[in-house]
């Protein structure tokens, strides 16, 4: 019978027992680096989302957001530009304008704002507010049902003021026409410039 390299060579087999310790030690370390780096992107990711939400405008404001947030940049409250307020993130609106007929609005879910914002879970009511005092006010659970939007574009381009612009309150009657009679067409409000979040 053969005998074993390692039992002719112990220097061998000591060599590679250090190898196999050096291996899982290796492992062990790009383990616990992975680890770090992964803890580190959730960190930073988190980090740009707050600096995001607490970033100062650069542009215009274009809409306030007030009352029971957490997340605020000025004393007035979380001001958005039209750049942050669409940073958001947006939704396309095929249907009918009650004042205007059928139309494309691109725009920003109130739903959303309000997360951003960091609004309160316990929120009684939003209230849209335009730029002549004109006030709409919503319920939290229809504005978490429905992609009720601020819309700020019409076919690809901003909405003049001439047509409600720059950013205007609109309800999808035509995916949901139930939408109707909770919010006349009188609510379609026009030149939207604060959201106010009151809670119960």
């Amino acid at each position: 019978m053969r005998e074993s390299s390692f039992k002719r060579d112990p220097v061998l087999l000591l060599s590679s027992v250090q190898l196999a310790i050096m291996n899982c030690k290796e492992v062990h370390r790009m383990r616990k680096l992975g680890l770090i780096i992964g803890l580190c992107a959730i960190l930073m990711l988190a980090g740009s989302v707050y600096c995001l939400a607490a970033a100062k405008p650069t542009g215009k404001v274009v809409l306030t957001v007030i009352g029971a947030i957490t997340e605020t940049n000025s004393d007035k409250g979380l001001e958005l530009d039209m750049a942050m307020l669409e940073g958001i993130g947006t939704k396309l609106y095929d249907g009918a304008d009650p004042w205007l007929g059928k139309k494309k609005y691109t725009g920003v879910v109130i739903a959303d704002i309000l997360k951003f914002a960091g609004a309160s879970k316990d929120v009684a009511e939003i209230i849209v507010i335009a730029n002549d005092g004109k006030k709409v006010t919503l319920k939290p659970e229809d504005v978490s049902k429905y992609p009720i939007m601020l819309a700020t574009q019409d076919a690809g381009k901003p909405i003049g003021a001439g047509l409600g612009g720059p950013v205007k309150l609109a309800f999808p009657y035509t995916t949901y026409p139930e939408l109707q009679k909770m919010y006349p067409k009188e609510d379609w409000s026009w030149f939207v410039v604060t959201l106010e979040v009151k809670v119960k």
